[in-house]
C-alpha cells in the first residue's frame, strides 16, 4: 500500500482522489483551450440549473453534480457502474466485459443476445484517440458506443447511460 493510499485510507480512495485531480487538471486545460464545438456553447449557454445561479447543466453535462445517480455519486468504480447499470436495465442479455487489450486504459463491454454480438461499449479517456474497435464494428455491422469516464462535467447519468444504449440497441 503506497503513502498515499495510507493517508486516504485506502486504494479505492486513493484511485478517487487521483481521478479528482485529473479531472481538475482537464478542467483547467480545457478552460485554457476554449476549443468548445459551437454545440457545446450552444448547450453552456442553456437556462441555469435551480438552486445554484452560477450552475449551467444539461442532462447528463455541467457544473454541478446532478442528484440523479451517475457515475460520481456511485459507490464503486466507474467500471462497477456501468455494470450495474447495465445489468439492471438490460437484463435479457448477456453482457461481458474485460480490459481493452494492449494496455490501454479502456473497458470494454459486449452485450449478446440469441443472434450473436448485439452492441459493444468502450468507457475510455477522453485524451484517448483510439478508433481500432470503432473501425471494427461497423465492419462488422455491430453497434458501438463510447462512453468517457474522466470528462470534467460529463456525469454519465443512469438515464442518459440507459437512453444510449437502448438507442444503440435498437438500432
Amino acid at each position: 500500500m503506497g503513502l498515499l493510499s495510507k493517508l486516504l485510507g485506502g486504494q479505492k480512495n486513493e484511485k478517487a482522489a487521483v481521478d479528482f485531480l485529473k479531472g481538475l487538471v482537464n478542467e483547467v486545460k480545457e478552460k485554457a483551450a476554449d476549443e468548445l464545438s459551437p454545440d457545446r456553447r450552444e448547450e453552456r449557454s442553456m437556462p441555469e440549473n435551480e438552486g445554484n445561479a452560477d450552475a449551467v447543466s444539461g442532462d447528463s453535462w455541467g457544473d454541478v453534480m446532478p442528484p440523479e445517480e451517475n457515475q460520481y455519486s456511485f459507490n464503486g468504480s466507474y467500471v462497477e457502474y456501468f455494470d450495474k447499470v447495465f445489468r439492471e436495465e438490460f437484463p435479457s442479455y448477456r453482457i461481458e466485459h474485460a480490459p481493452a487489450p494492449k494496455g490501454r486504459r479502456a473497458t470494454i463491454f459486449t452485450f449478446y443476445n440469441a443472434q450473436g454480438k448485439a452492441l459493444v461499449v468502450e468507457l475510455m479517456s477522453e485524451n484517448s484517440v483510439a478508433r481500432k474497435l470503432r473501425q471494427e464494428c461497423a465492419a462488422e455491422n455491430i453497434p458501438y458506443l463510447r462512453f468517457y469516464y474522466d470528462h470534467q462535467g460529463w456525469w454519465n447519468t443512469r438515464s442518459y447511460v440507459v437512453r444510449r444504449t437502448l438507442a444503440a440497441l435498437r438500432g
